[in-house]
């Protein structure tokens, strides 16, 4: 009898027969939570991950972690084990150590790579975060946070999905972090401002009971060009910040960065800055993918949206279209999943 010889495969071509790479029919996403984690949690993170995966696409191999103490937190290690996540497996001071969204797991450890994106959070910071136990705010705030950091993870795994096996946010890669920071701001930003009152927590409850930093978009245009039109340009703030080629590495960026995303898509449109643009990342590299669908290089960006920050008064409003209103699908055409592999 003849042995053939196993198919060889890329690393590339092997993401793509494990699905990593375009979103599926099903509901692809996992949940795993310590074990006095309340049901109610359980069942928000459904809720959002639904209506997130009805707007971007349901990507595979993305899990959702949620720990409390060692005690409790056996089926979170468990899982975290199974995917290959490099440890240790042990929660200190209420945090796991390493943990945090969206770190990698599988795919450097592993022969071949068995990629998983995970969002590893903890109990207390679910119910409290961002010091709003200190700050005594409502509930409803709490969770329009949250909701606000689910959608911008998930987005981050949609991005992935367009690198394959390189590693989005390196040097070599060249994919700059204003834009893979900045898309995933601007995204959630979007999304809960047109999604809020869809969502079971906010029935009955007004826009001021969610409005989170960043999600009163006219508010946030101004508060944007205000920093950029006052000069004092010291260290530790964004007054008077030139935005530019230190926002490409996320050892030196520091404003802006939704922003820009927000003026980009206002030049060119969001499935531009959503879709094509990464669409051709892995073929081209971001700068040439960028050079194609925006007929810009980044420096000539960077020059018009400094150009843009500092005219006018920052007290105006945004211009006619600069955040477009409805649902998300009526501008952008996220891939299906019938879309054919790059």
């Amino acid at each position: 009898t003849q042995v053939l010889p196993m198919p060889t495969f890329t690393v590339a071509e092997h993401y793509i027969n494990i699905g990593y790479n375009k979103p599926h029919d099903e509901f692809a996403q996992e949940i795993v939570v310590a074990a006095n984690v309340s049901t109610e949690v359980v069942d928000e993170w459904y809720e959002i991950q639904r209506n997130l995966n009805q707007t971007i696409g349901s990507y595979n191999r993305y899990i959702m972690l949620i720990t409390t103490d060692n005690e409790h937190s056996q089926q979170v290690f468990d899982k975290l084990a199974e995917v290959h996540w490099h440890g240790p497996l042990s929660i200190v001071n209420g945090h796991l150590i390493d943990g945090g969204c969206l770190t990698g797991s599988g795919e450097w450890n592993v022969t071949p790579p068995d990629p998983y994106a995970l969002c590893i959070m903890d109990y207390e910071f679910i119910q409290y975060p961002h010091e709003t136990k200190e700050w005594a705010v409502s509930k409803s705030y709490r969770q329009a946070i949250i909701y606000h950091g689910w959608a911008h993870e998930y987005f981050h795994r949609y991005q992935r999905a367009y690198h394959l096996d390189l590693n989005m946010g390196t040097e070599e890669v060249g994919t700059p972090a204003w834009w893979i920071e900045g898309a995933a701001i601007v995204f959630p930003n979007i999304w809960l401002r047109n999604n809020w009152q869809d969502l079971s927590a906010f029935r009955g409850l007004s826009f001021s009971d969610v409005n989170v930093e960043g999600i009163d978009l006219d508010n946030w245009y101004r508060l944007v060009r205000t920093e950029a039109q006052t000069m004092s340009n010291q260290s530790d703030n964004c007054n008077g910040y030139v935005f530019g080629p230190a926002e490409e590495s996320y050892e030196t960026m520091r404003c802006f960065l939704g922003m820009a995303n927000a003026y980009l898509a206002y030049l060119t449109s969001y499935q531009t800055v959503w879709v094509s643009i990464p669409n051709d990342i892995y073929a081209l590299g971001f700068e040439k993918s960028f050079q194609k669908h925006t007929s810009m290089t980044l420096q000539e960006f960077y020059d018009k949206f400094n150009t843009f920050l500092r005219q006018g008064d920052p007290n105006d409003s945004p211009p006619p279209g600069f955040f477009p209103e409805g649902p998300i699908s009526d501008y952008v055409d996220f891939p299906g999943p019938d879309t054919k592999a790059s």
